[in-house]
């Protein structure tokens, strides 16, 4: 006899749900649980448990060694009594905010209120930060939580964070660590310094700190001996966070709370794994994260020869249903079609021609990384495939944002030229105007071109303190009407809506970041529309990134908004193989394709 039990949650696997199988020693039916997507042994009570996704595979194959005996658990939860704190807003909590709460964002503070423990995933613009300090002041005033806890998964977001909450709070607010010179210029303690002050008791309401920090391992130990009680945390931006393997990452799983809330409004980065952390972290994934990538991702070993080590690459996904269903009973995702009046915004790639000399330039470094590209073919791919991959990648977007920095003697750029042309031709009708790059070069080069306008400049090498600057100027001092920035300085979190046009001299290589960086100048509060232009080099390897982009773009859109796409239909031959592709196949495609449309 087989017995096969659905039970809920599962134990160890993704998912609602998830079954065990009992059975005498078989080492044929054993195989057969081996050969699954992914399977858990549970040695103690010896039973195996199984994905739901992986049952009628299984059914369709036991009927040939015994009777099968299924059991389904046909509880409902559905009903369960909400405790008083967990109960809705009144409206009496609604007008004591210090905000007016639109329906979405009243509704995202209920649905927390209930769940307790889940992922915030609105899309980029509506209002994140603010249902979560709703949340945060409602609980206290309910007398459910002492303090809260901030993360902020982008370093400079804190300073952003203390403003908003400032603004929009009545509660009090602190960055750990943070001091003031004599002449009122924010700078931080160390480390050490840090751990000491959070192991303490401290007095304001809400503490924020930056995911970088809890790679220190006395942070983590501090926060646990604190004599401040946190009953909520709450983690934005956590897509970027790392990855469970990073120490960051690894330390924020260990960090508990009664309330637990992951914000993001591109939690799909690259495949469905960029999806544990948050999972897992909110305490709705109970499986470790070899079972979790078995599930949903399809892997092949890769040998690293130089380190001696093999590792899992993921080549495809499947089980994305599953998946889907998960989010769905712990996540709650609006999009800006819910904000009655709000203008639109409209993206446009503008290809641009290049000039006779940018032409043969690229030409020139275009030959010199296809030769070096061959090489990579020639050699054994697993040891250094990635990194010199991405690094002949970059020297070709190189080529068409930034020639400069690959050769003292060209300095033409038709991009650059293009992009300084918009910029001049909005300040002559008094816009103001956003501009992101990948590449802090291009930022630096076009702040000289443009700088009789004064630009605000963003990159890696401008301080936390100035960057927050920079923002309140370019919102609120007429006279900055230019704001140029990488996308990892600064085109995650921020509001920058004083502007209605953005201009992107180039794409990065995730949808969720260019998503993120267009969605700066388009909030929920935007009273006019939003135009984004992609400024793309015509015939360049510039046109295969946006391609490039476009295929994470349906990942995230079929996963977190349902978006029928390709990804809805796996098992069928519409499923493109370019999309299943790990970062590193990608690029070794998009350079064939460039290499011979050359020729």
């Amino acid at each position: 006899m087989i017995q096969v039990r659905q039970i809920t949650p599962p134990i160890k696997l993704s998912g609602l749900s998830s079954f065990l199988v009992k059975f005498n020693y078989n080492p044929e039916i054993i195989e057969i649980i081996k050969s699954l997507d992914a399977y858990y042994w549970h040695s103690k009570e010896f039973t195996w448990e199984i994905p739901i996704s992986s049952l009628s595979t299984l059914l369709d194959k036991l009927v040939f060694y015994d009777n099968v005996y299924l059991t389904v658990d046909n509880t409902n939860n559905t009903n369960m009594k909400l405790d008083e704190f967990q109960k809705p807003l009144t409206e009496e909590e609604i007008k004591s905010l210090k905000f007016k709460p639109y329906e979405h964002q009243i509704d995202g503070i209920n649905f927390g209120l209930e769940k307790k423990k889940w992922l915030l995933l609105d899309m980029p613009g509506l209002g994140k930060t603010n249902q979560i300090i709703g949340l945060a002041e409602i609980l206290h005033k309910r007398g459910v939580i002492d303090h809260c806890l901030i993360i902020c998964g982008v370093n400079s977001l804190k300073q952003n964070w203390k403003k908003e909450i400032k603004k929009y709070s009545n509660e009090s607010v602190i960055i750990l660590g943070e001091t003031f010179t004599r002449s009122g210029k924010s700078k931080y303690e160390t480390l050490p310094k840090r751990a000491e002050q959070l192991k303490g008791k401290i007095k304001e309401f809400f503490v924020i700190v930056n995911i970088e920090a809890l790679r220190d391992n006395r942070i983590l130990e501090a926060f646990k001996k604190s004599q401040t009680k946190f009953g909520m945390i709450a983690v934005d931006e956590i897509h970027k966070c790392g990855s469970q393997q990073s120490q960051s990452g690894t330390n924020l799983l260990k960090l508990n709370a009664d309330y637990k809330v992951a914000a993001t409004g591109t939690l799909v980065t690259n495949n469905p794994e960029s999806t544990y952390v948050a999972l897992k972290w909110t305490e709705n994934e109970h499986g470790i994260l070899t079972q979790f990538r078995n599930q949903y991702c399809i892997t092949k070993d890769v040998e690293n020869r130089k380190l001696g080590v093999t590792y899992k690459q993921v080549t495809g996904f499947r089980n994305l249903e599953v998946l889907k269903e998960e989010l769905d009973t712990c996540a709650i995702r609006r999009t800006k079609d819910i904000v009655k009046g709000l203008p639109e915004k409209t993206v446009t790639v503008e290809l641009v021609e290049m000039s006779d000399a940018h032409k043969k330039f690229y030409n020139e470094i275009a030959a010199g990384v296809f030769s070096n590209a061959d090489l990579i073919e020639s050699k054994d791919e697993s040891d250094s495939a990635e990194p010199n991959l991405l690094a002949l990648s970059t020297r070709l977007r190189q080529a068409t944002s930034c020639p400069e920095v690959l050769s003292s003697s060209c300095t033409a750029s038709s991009k650059i030229d293009r992009c300084v042309e918009i910029v001049e031709e909005l300040i002559s009708q008094n816009e103001k105007v956003v501009i992101f790059s990948s590449f802090k070069a291009t930022v630096y080069t076009l702040g000289e071109r443009l700088k009789e306008y004064c630009p605000l400049i963003n990159t890696g090498d401008i301080d936390d303190s100035i960057v927050s600057s920079n923002f309140d100027k370019f919102q609120n001092n007429p006279d900055y009407k230019i704001f140029i920035g990488t996308y990892d300085k600064v085109g995650t979190g921020g509001n920058l809506n004083a502007a209605s046009y953005l201009l992107c001299v180039d794409t990065p290589y995730t949808y969720a970041m260019f998503l993120q960086g267009t969605d700066r100048i388009h909030r929920v509060n935007n009273t006019r529309p939003a135009f984004i232009t992609v400024l793309a080099c015509q015939d360049t390897f510039d046109q295969r990134v946006l391609r490039l982009v476009n295929t994470k773009k349906d990942l995230s859109d079929y996963i977190i908004d349902d978006v029928k796409n390709h990804f809805a239909y796996q098992n069928s031959d519409s499923v493109k193989d370019f999309d299943s592709k790990t970062l590193t196949e990608q690029l070794r495609i998009l350079l064939w394709e460039e290499k011979n449309s050359a020729r």
